[in-house]
């Protein structure tokens, strides 16, 4: 069990005041470095110093727990999964070296800085269009109408999906996350896997339709080294990629670009000082992905046993990194609780991860955050946020981000006269 290891049984990830604020919790977490969690039954590592070294120790903490549900998945959501043949070889998130380190390659040379740079004036004008709406409704969701479509469209756009079939893969994408980090029972699982299902069948086909007919896209690269090495990388596995990437496209940056808005309104000073100096906008982003990131926490397994901090943990052992407390660290960051967009070391944050198994889709989610940054200053400078709104938040051990964002486009508008 847990040995010599502190035990604790307050990390409830899925309590609704943990939901809705896990920032709370910091310094009752960083009091020990390495705890084990009676809720979860893993080992939990809580300050940043520990969890860089975990993230980046490659050979003694494998990715083979990233994926595995929290919550067992029940027989009937496993029945409509394996009629579907839902099935992944580990390749990206999951993966170790040797074959991570192929498959991130490929999937780096496909996202090449020139095809994101070629993303970036559709993803222009579409904000645009969708902020001046917004601005002209007044008040308006910015989770609905911005924050949850444009990563979607985006990613989509990379991968080569159809225009035509984005609404509906946003659908399937919905709450795919609960069924690996949250805890959905029941008919919530059967749904989810349903949509799951759903998602899975049309990549497959989606990979075949570019075989035949390949395009300058994402998958179309991916394929060509499936021909190169047919054995090594199936059409099921360039399916699978695109699957991961999709949920990382659009569950991560959608919770990016909502939490920033929320935490630049709430600072209003922070906002004031945006507009004043526009040049803030990159160190803005890092400190939006410090402060309230969309990531709060990651999985490990141990493959030997490995001390950290004075902590022996056994092989094999679940090891879960609270990567909000470990960027809340007061021994790493000075005034840690403080959100400020001028902090000179923001981008030591560890929300895309570190080492090898940094996020691939970071330069794409920064692409887009800053763009739309950019259209609310020029568009919505006056922009508020809604008072006493009651945020919505989908719990699970590793993405957060509110599902609905209230703001008000235009605060010192007169009413409409009748």
């Amino acid at each position: 069990m847990a040995g010599q290891c502190p035990v604790r049984h307050d990390l409830n990830m899925f309590d609704s005041a943990f939901v809705a604020d896990p920032y709370a919790t910091c310094p009752a977490m960083q009091e020990s470095p390495v705890f084990w969690s009676s809720d979860l039954e893993c080992y939990v590592v809580t300050r940043y110093d520990e969890v860089q070294a975990v993230l980046t120790d490659h050979a003694r903490f494998s990715n083979a727990a990233t994926n595995v549900p929290v919550t067992p998945i029940n027989p009937e959501a496993q029945r409509v999964l394996d009629e579907a043949e839902v099935w992944f070889r580990p390749n990206l998130t999951n993966a170790d070296a040797p074959r991570h380190t192929m498959v991130r390659r490929w999937v780096a040379d496909a996202m090449r800085p020139r095809r994101i740079r070629a993303l970036e004036p559709g993803v222009r004008a579409w904000a645009a269009a969708r902020v001046e709406e917004m601005v002209t409704l007044g008040t308006a969701d910015v989770y609905e109408h911005l924050c949850f479509p444009l990563p979607a469209i985006t990613g989509f756009t990379l991968i080569g999906f159809p225009e035509a079939d984005v609404e509906q893969l946003k659908s399937w994408c919905d709450r795919r996350v609960v069924l690996t980090y949250g805890r959905a029972a029941g008919a919530e699982q059967v749904e989810v896997a349903e949509n799951v299902a759903a998602f899975w069948r049309y990549t497959n086909e989606f990979v075949k339709s570019r075989l035949e007919e390949p395009k300058d896209d994402l998958t179309s690269d991916l394929i060509e080294h499936h021909l190169e090495e047919p054995e090594e990388f199936s059409l099921r596995d360039v399916a699978a990629v695109l699957f991961g990437l999709s949920i990382a496209a659009h569950e991560t940056t959608t919770n990016l670009m909502t939490n920033g808005i929320r935490q630049l309104l709430t600072h209003r000073e922070q906002w004031e000082a945006l507009m004043a100096d526009p040049s803030l906008i990159g160190n803005a982003i890092e400190e939006c992905l410090r402060f309230d990131g969309p990531v709060i926490g990651w999985r490990r397994r141990a493959t030997e046993d490995v001390e950290v901090a004075g902590t022996v943990i056994p092989q094999d052992s679940v090891v879960l990194m609270l990567l909000y407390s470990a960027n809340h660290d007061p021994r790493r960051f000075d005034g840690a609780e403080a959100f400020d967009i001028t902090r000179p070391d923001a981008r030591s944050h560890l929300t895309f991860g570190k080492g090898t198994h940094f996020c691939s889709g970071a330069p794409m989610a920064r692409m887009e955050m800053r763009v739309v940054l950019e259209n609310l200053i020029e568009k919505a400078p006056g922009m508020r946020l809604v008072e006493d709104q009651v945020l919505d938040f989908v719990p699970n051990i590793s993405q957060r981000g509110p599902r609905g964002l209230l703001v008000d486009f235009a605060p010192d508008r007169a009413p409409a006269l009748a």
